[in-house]
């Protein structure tokens, strides 16, 4: 749910979405209140978050609470009926590096990933970047990517595949659908657009004397799909190649579409109506 829309009940929510045509949502941790509400509405859960695993970058004991804290969220989605499951592998720690980060992880992740394959669930880990200086997020680039997947070869360990981010670094978002596109289990609809003047004023630095707009560092931002750089045709032609059948997400993150619900409704619906021309 984005901004202004957590502050409607819920329920109401659900129907906006599904009068205006859409077809599912994500929610956070699955209760029987938001599976009842969703059912109601004639609407499906596309994923479900697993925001659990900060402790598994820290002590023996943050790991085990974290590994029980995402054992109860895998099992409350699973007793509902949800089968994909959203996360971000985001160390509290960045400083430490990428490296030593994950390092600890290939320690820690192993029991979460089994307990999800015996559940019948897949978590799908969005390669969100993190925030600066460090951008100490894993699983981003296809360097990281390719290190998770080799270190838990497991058919519940996903991808959700964002081509926003990928295009935000600098990496390849046909190439990386190509390589990894056999692991994703969530897809946001979300996308990137570039500023030359701002990139020729300040670099990738971000500026010094004002302030970025909402949602980039001024050089980038995010945009809703079609108003970005994604070839929205080309993203769905290899989705269908590959028999993608999940949800696209729209994932609204945009200064355009922000902080009055006139505004984030406007944007939901110009978002999906740019993904209906290809979905």
């Amino acid at each position: 749910m984005p901004g202004t829309s957590r502050q409607m009940e819920f329920t109401a929510f659900c129907r906006w979405c599904k009068e205006n045509g859409f077809e599912g949502v994500d929610v956070g941790p699955v209760t029987a209140e938001i599976k009842q509400a969703v059912d109601a509405t004639g609407l499906e859960i596309g994923t479900s978050d697993l925001m659990t695993f900060g402790g598994l970058f820290g002590t023996d004991a943050e790991a085990e609470k974290a590994l029980a804290d995402s054992k109860a969220v895998i099992d409350a989605a699973a007793s509902h009926g949800v089968t994909k499951m959203f996360s971000v592998l985001l160390p509290p720690d960045p400083s430490k590096g990428r490296a030593a980060n994950f390092a600890r992880l290939k320690e820690t992740f192993g029991p979460v990933v089994k307990y999800a394959e015996e559940k019948g669930v897949r978590i799908a880990i969005e390669g969100w970047p993190g925030g600066g200086p460090h951008y100490g997020a894993l699983a981003v680039t296809p360097e990281t990517v390719r290190a998770l997947l080799e270190a838990f070869p497991s058919p519940a360990l996903g991808l959700n595949y964002d081509p926003s981010h990928l295009i935000r670094i600098g990496v390849d978002y046909l190439r990386f659908l190509r390589e990894f596109g056999a692991k994703v289990v969530h897809v946001h609809g979300k996308d990137t657009v570039l500023d030359s003047e701002a990139l020729y004023l300040h670099g990738n630095l971000g500026p010094t004397f004002g302030h970025p707009k909402a949602f980039g560092e001024d050089w980038w931002r995010y945009t809703i799909p079609g108003e970005g750089l994604a070839d929205w045709a080309k993203i769905c032609a290899q989705l269908d190649a590959l028999g993608y059948e999940g949800f696209i997400s729209v994932e609204l993150e945009d200064f355009r579409y922000h902080r009055t619900w006139e505004a984030e409704s406007e944007g939901l619906v110009r978002a999906l109506r740019h993904l209906s021309l290809y979905v």
